[in-house]
């Protein structure tokens, strides 16, 4: 048996779900890939280990101890690999990235093989763009069809523009009418839907739309006009535009930062499914950063879908508790209750290299590192731009997320958000 030391990760997560039990047979079947003696994830709650994999045509057929798959499958070309206690598990997806769109708006558009050389050593087979453009959309179109493109793009194409003019949306026009979703499993890039942003995220974008105005400090601090925050359509405006997009077959991934602006979309959302469920449309919410538990119960009847940043600024935390009170407190931590009240919810990086990529900076929570997401989410701990470790205080670890709740967010339930076919 050969020997070959690394850490795998299994590129065909969607298969995971459906483990295919090891069956004795006369000689054994002849497949492209055995790896044995090593810690399979699966994530699956009912058959969450395994110790041995075959794998043919890029299909999962054989899940085991090692004894019985080295009994009922072979392979040619020495590809029979001893992991000497090594993990694989599913590829890992971002469910909320400008990874490649990035690299578009800063011209490096010549680099795109190579640039996705970091997304892949850190584990990522999918790539959600929630932020595409005509010109990112031509150029990702054109890399998978000169076959550069190595990971799956899912790219969610913007219906309008992450600012306001006069205090008005700004809406992208250029998108044909007849543009349909492209959701085939084969293909490396596809269009699930479309991005709509409904509220400010800070400076020229506006500000964060809540319920209950920012106070005079935090106006003077941050220069902020509209003492409720921005939010970008009225909810008549936004449930027609949800109603026409989702009758048009897309799913809607929508910023939300704020309660407010939370609260139009979960009313838009349930307009647009006018009684039926989200599990085919699978609308989706990004940010979540400040949620009240009322939302929360409405999006578990709407079974709406939730992104949530994994590494949590927790360096800021007595800067945000200074500022917020225990309402809003409760309500920027909110986020991590979703995945423990049953809501699908899944990790977002909102990575991007527009602001540059510093390899040895562990501290901004907007970053690539999956893992380091996964710590967060599990300890709640920062780093700071020094090194310096930080510990969360009693308020910001009130919803505990375990390390398998986390693995989830970051492989199967971004799977499942984006509706491509298995076929």
């Amino acid at each position: 048996m050969k020997k070959h030391y690394f850490f795998l990760l299994v590129f065909t997560l969607f298969i995971f779900p459906f483990i295919v039990p090891v069956f004795s047979q006369t000689s054994p079947q002849l497949v492209d890939y055995i790896f044995c003696k090593c810690n399979i994830i699966t994530i699956d709650e009912l058959n969450p280990l395994f110790e041995a994999i075959a794998i043919k045509d890029g299909i999962i057929i054989g899940l085991g101890d090692t004894e019985e798959i080295l009994e009922n499958f072979a392979t040619e070309n020495e590809t029979t690999y001893d992991l000497d206690g090594r993990t694989i598990m599913p590829g890992i997806i971002d469910g909320h990235t400008h990874y490649m769109a990035s690299l578009f708006w800063i011209g490096e558009t010549e680099t795109i093989y190579e640039a996705q050389i970091l997304a892949l050593a850190n584990g990522y087979t999918t790539l959600n763009e929630k932020s595409i453009d005509m010109g990112e959309f031509q150029w990702l179109q054109e890399a998978e069809q000169n076959n550069t493109l190595r990971l799956r793009v899912n790219a969610f194409l913007i219906y309008n523009y992450a600012w306001l003019e006069n205090n008005e949306s700004v809406l992208v026009e250029h998108w044909s009418p007849d543009l349909e979703p492209l959701l085939e499993h084969d293909r490396k890039f596809r269009i699930p839907g479309f991005k709509i942003y409904l509220d400010g995220a800070y400076g020229n974008r506006g500000f964060p739309a809540m319920s209950d105005p920012y106070t005079q400090e935090m106006i003077e601090l941050w220069g902020i006009i509209n003492p409720y925050g921005d939010l970008y359509f009225n909810q008549s405006e936004l449930n027609s535009v949800v109603d026409s997009l989702h009758d048009r077959g897309f799913s809607i991934a929508v910023h939300a930062m704020g309660d407010r602006a939370t609260e139009t979309i979960l009313n838009a959302i349930e307009y647009a499914l006018n009684g039926t469920d989200n599990d085919n449309a699978r609308h989706q919410i990004e940010h979540n950063s400040f949620i009240r538990e009322d939302q929360i119960t409405k999006a578990l009847s709407l079974n709406t879908i939730h992104s949530v940043r994994g590494y949590f600024p927790t360096y800021w935390q007595q800067e945000y508790a200074d500022l917020y009170s225990a309402v809003w407190q409760e309500r920027t931590v909110n986020r991590y209750s979703l995945p423990g009240e049953g809501l699908h919810s899944y990790l977002e990086t909102d990575f991007g290299f527009l602001h540059g990529y510093d390899e040895d900076n562990w501290s901004k929570s907007a970053n690539i590192r999956p893992f380091l997401h996964l710590w967060g989410l599990v300890t709640r701990k920062a780093i700071d731009e020094n090194g310096t470790i930080h510990t969360p205080n009693p308020w910001v670890v009130e919803h505990e997320i375990s390390v398998e709740m986390a693995l989830r967010m970051m492989t199967i339930e971004g799977r499942w958000k984006d509706r491509v076919s298995v076929g």
